[in-house]
């Protein structure tokens, strides 16, 4: 594996999946350091295979991932959403922009700053889209934590509200109150899963003695995965910000690329069988912006591994 730059805006966690068939658990790990922080695990339900994503340190259920038996569908659920609530991680249409081959999309409520502009989203509204959906949800009102909602909505928890509930199980030492702040205004957002390839390598410009096999190389190279499961997840905003800037920068050698929240790269070793080794980036700038608390970032992750690892088999699915 090659070198990691420092850079003061990632956090980094180690993933590390069980060979342990029976056992199928997955654990997230602080970057060098045999400290479980997270783990996943799976249950089997009369209806779904359900994975609870745990805090490992209060064995706390922080997310649980639903899937059907048979058929195809990912749900992410808190146990504090209302029954029948939950977020859904859907597939790219092929008509959209943002297509490439197994991206997934899923929207949530985020901080809804001034400077955001509006969310574009990557797959038309549809009547008759479930409300269980958040991104079918579109009458609610919303308030962002420290304030509770007040009308049933698929939210992620902030860090703020996420460790109020764990100072329950364990108290912190007691803190002078602070006078209460003004909620801050939310907004749904999109997410694009996609897997990742290696960085953009400029095309050799043709001329008379660029060779085709040159060109081939170079566009080989620009398309291929530099690892089966890495992959990326990038608000929509950040894609669209980067389609603006490249349309009136076309002279570049380079195209910018979007920022991502979170990249995942696959470090497992090629003859590896039924286990997953990777390091998982997530930008805090980012992160801090969207007021999300990490875990739920982390969850969405895993469940996208595993569909990544499965990949095949939730194709077929869909065509059931």
């Amino acid at each position: 594996m090659q070198t990691q730059l420092y850079n003061p805006n990632l956090t980094r966690y180690m993933v590390r999946s069980s060979d342990v068939i029976s056992d199928l658990r997955v654990n997230v790990f602080e970057e060098s350091s045999e400290q479980v922080i997270w783990y996943k695990e799976r249950f089997l339900s009369d209806e779904e295979i359900v994975e609870h994503f745990v805090h490992n340190q209060t064995s706390t259920i922080l997310w649980t991932i639903h899937k059907p038996k048979r058929g195809w569908y990912i749900r992410v659920r808190s146990p504090a959403f209302p029954p029948g609530v939950f977020i859904s991680l859907l597939p790219v249409p092929h008509s959209s922009p943002d297509y490439t081959d197994a991206a997934l999309y899923f929207s949530c409520r985020t901080n809804g700053l001034l400077s955001s502009p509006a969310s574009t989203s990557i797959s038309p509204q549809k009547p008759g889209v479930s409300r269980g959906s958040v991104d079918s949800d579109a009458t609610v009102v919303h308030s962002y934590p420290p304030t509770p909602p007040v009308a049933p909505v698929a939210t992620p928890p902030s860090p703020r509200s996420l460790n109020a509930k764990l100072s329950e199980m364990c108290p912190a030492p007691a803190q002078n109150a602070r006078p209460q702040t003004r909620p801050i205004p939310s907004r749904i957002a999109q997410f694009l899963l996609a897997p990742h390839s290696t960085p953009h390598i400029p095309a050799p410009q043709p001329t008379d003695q660029t060779s085709f096999i040159t060109r081939a190389v170079s566009l080989f190279k620009n398309h291929k995965p530099s690892h089966s499961l890495s992959f990326t997840l990038t608000p929509t905003d950040n894609i669209r910000r980067t389609q603006t800037a490249v349309s009136s920068q076309s002279h570049l050698l380079v195209p910018q690329t979007p920022t991502p929240l979170l990249v995942f790269h696959d470090t497992t070793p090629v003859l590896t069988c039924r286990s997953t080794t990777g390091l998982l980036e997530i930008n805090r700038a980012e992160e801090r912006i969207l007021g999300v608390e990490t875990s739920f970032w982390i969850a969405v992750s895993l469940s996208y591994l595993e569909f990544l690892e499965d990949r095949e088999s939730y194709l077929a699915a869909m065509t059931d």
